[in-house]
């Protein structure tokens, strides 16, 4: 055929391949849609109603396009590139050798987590061409949800604002209680299905004809998943005994014994003064030694500020001190002097390090609770590091990957989150420590709950990404931990946004960008514990999987029905075959 008379859509294709301009209305539809999901995420708040339209319009996307893959795909890169474009500007002093990289490391992440859409939609296909478009859109939320949660999982995982998170700061936050932010995205996804059904009811059913039980279905599940969540966030349980504190990579026994601080204390139910300091240390001067000056000062002085305030425990961020803090005797001194001299707990991040018997020497990102006395009593290492920022992923399997510099810091991991005493006249009570993005990872938060643990304590150090929506996306999925898990949470983060949040997920104090502040408030101690505490996601994956059954026997039925249809009709022709 001449290319006079081949259509426009095909000589497009023969010119500029797969990708030619303007592309398919299906194409453009996709990466609205995957625009309109960033919008209904954080820091965005009550736009979350975004966020099941746009999952929406996904699913009736894939349900006609003849490659479902590719439309997850498009969805998934304009959603990533607009959610993550913070990372294009990350600050590279200190942790990415040359500004050339940071790029290349941002197209990488929002490349790697659009894999995980990408095989959603292949999946999705596979479903939609063995089982109908009906079963494959109902069962679209459970392949949502698995997604979601292999994108949190092994020491790639990223889940950052999963469909869940567009309900903080909403009224639906606290439903959280019940199935954690898994909980929210199972439900989400659900009406985003719902949706489609309806929008093809109003369109005589022409996509989704002859399922008219399976759609009732469809809407009754995803009634029955908002419903559950709004019971099961009503129910508590009694809080667990606080299990034997695991020793940390460096323990502090070494040092000072806990024991003596906690023989004969007492649980303590009583409100407890916190203050987050939050010093606001330029990240070029911080790692400079000749200004060490730039972080001692603010922090005396908002210590001392907190203390005077009556604050009982005052938390620094991430790397607070930017030194081996344990080797550094002048800095060591300055830090217990403060603790001793205001009679105060204090909670501070700090680079560590022990030597082994064969002469390695391990690297931690490392945190430490100083006692009124002065005496560093307890310490908490990071447990999941950062990929390729603090530690080359399966270098312990490929040791030759630990060799590839990219600027890394290569710390070591540590044990999971366990409870730190925190004792005095009033009794005993315990949190646990979070570094920086560990606070997006639920499970993390909840094992160390399920421990004893009476507060989440995340200091973190988001100045590499400037007066961005990184920061702030950052703050808000905090909020979740202390939702799903109802127990209060202390934020401390060196440039902001450090706040202090109840045990519903709300901001009680804050402080934003920018800004020198000390953020203060008194934080209740509830005796009682969340669903999430006691059964995880497992209720949010025992509805899909008994939804599964039921699609699956309403696809196997109706194939059935069709089959017996089919037969009168070819009976006769087989009658005369056989004549």
């Amino acid at each position: 055929m001449s290319t006079t008379t081949e259509t426009v859509p095909a000589a497009r294709r023969r010119l500029f391949g797969p990708f030619g301009w303007p592309p398919p209305l299906t194409d453009s539809l996709a990466l609205m849609a995957g625009v309109m999901m960033t919008t209904g995420l954080p820091p965005y708040h009550w736009t979350g109603i975004l966020v099941p339209v746009a999952m929406a319009v996904l699913f009736r996307l894939m349900l006609q396009v003849r490659r479902p893959a590719r439309t997850a795909w498009l969805f998934a890169l304009a959603h990533q590139a607009t959610l993550l474009y913070w990372m294009f500007f990350l600050d590279p002093a200190k942790s990415i050798p040359t500004r050339a990289l940071v790029p290349v490391q941002a197209v990488a992440t929002v490349l790697y987590v659009s894999l995980f859409y990408l095989l959603f939609g292949w999946v999705f296909r596979l479903l939609r061409d063995r089982l109908g478009s009906a079963a494959a859109l109902a069962l679209a939320p459970v392949l949502w949800v698995g997604m979601e949660f292999m994108r949190g999982t092994g020491e790639m995982g990223f889940p950052w604002c999963l469909a869940g998170s567009a309900w903080i700061g909403t009224p639906l936050l606290p439903l959280a209680a019940a199935a954690g932010e898994f909980g929210l995205s199972c439900a989400t996804a659900f009406s985003a299905a719902a949706l489609v059904v309806l929008f093809d009811l109003r369109r005589s059913g022409q996509l989704l004809e002859r399922a008219g039980g399976l759609r009732v279905c469809l809407v009754g599940v995803t009634a029955l998943a908002w419903i559950g969540l709004a019971v099961g966030a009503r129910l508590e349980t009694d809080p667990p005994p606080v299990m034997a504190i695991a020793d940390a990579s460096t323990p502090a026994s070494a040092l000072v014994s806990v024991d003596g601080v906690l023989d004969g204390a007492s649980s303590r139910s009583a409100p407890v003064r916190v203050a987050a300091v939050q010093a606001n240390v330029t990240m070029r001067d911080k790692w400079d030694d000749a200004k060490i000056d730039s972080t001692v000062n603010p922090y005396t002085s908002l210590t001392v500020a907190a203390a005077a305030d009556s604050a009982e425990l005052i938390v620094w961020a991430e790397t607070a001190v930017p030194a081996y803090l344990r080797y550094e005797a002048t800095l060591l001194d300055w830090v217990r002097g403060l603790a001793r001299d205001h009679g105060v707990f204090l909670f501070t991040g700090f680079p560590d390090a022990t030597r082994q018997a064969d002469g390695e020497v391990l690297k931690y990102n490392s945190s430490g609770l100083f006692d009124p006395r002065g005496a560093l009593i307890d310490q908490y290492a990071k447990h999941h590091l950062l990929p390729i920022g603090e530690r080359m992923p399966f270098s312990q399997y490929l040791p030759f990957l630990a060799k590839v510099d990219v600027g890394q810091a290569e710390w070591q991991p540590a044990d999971p989150p366990a409870p730190i005493a925190v004792s005095s006249r009033h009794g005993t009570f315990y949190f646990s420590g979070l570094i920086c993005f560990e606070s997006i990872f639920a499970g993390l938060a909840r094992q160390s709950v399920q421990r004893g643990t009476q507060a989440l304590v995340n200091i973190t150090n988001d100045g590499w990404f400037g007066k961005t929506a990184g920061p702030r996306q950052h703050a808000a999925l905090s909020r979740l931990r202390a939702a799903e898990c109802g127990v209060p949470l202390i934020r401390c983060a060196n440039n902001g946004i450090s706040m202090i949040v109840d045990r519903r997920g709300e901001v009680v104090a804050s402080a934003g960008l920018g800004r020198r502040a000390l953020v203060i408030a008194d934080v209740d101690l509830v005796a009682k514990r969340t669903l999430f505490v006691r059964y995880g996601v497992g209720p949010v994956f025992v509805l899909l999987g008994i939804w599964i059954v039921v699609v699956l026997v309403w696809a196997m039925a109706r194939r059935r029905m069709q089959a017996q249809e089919r037969g009168p009709e070819r009976a006769p022709e087989q009658a005369q075959a056989e004549e």
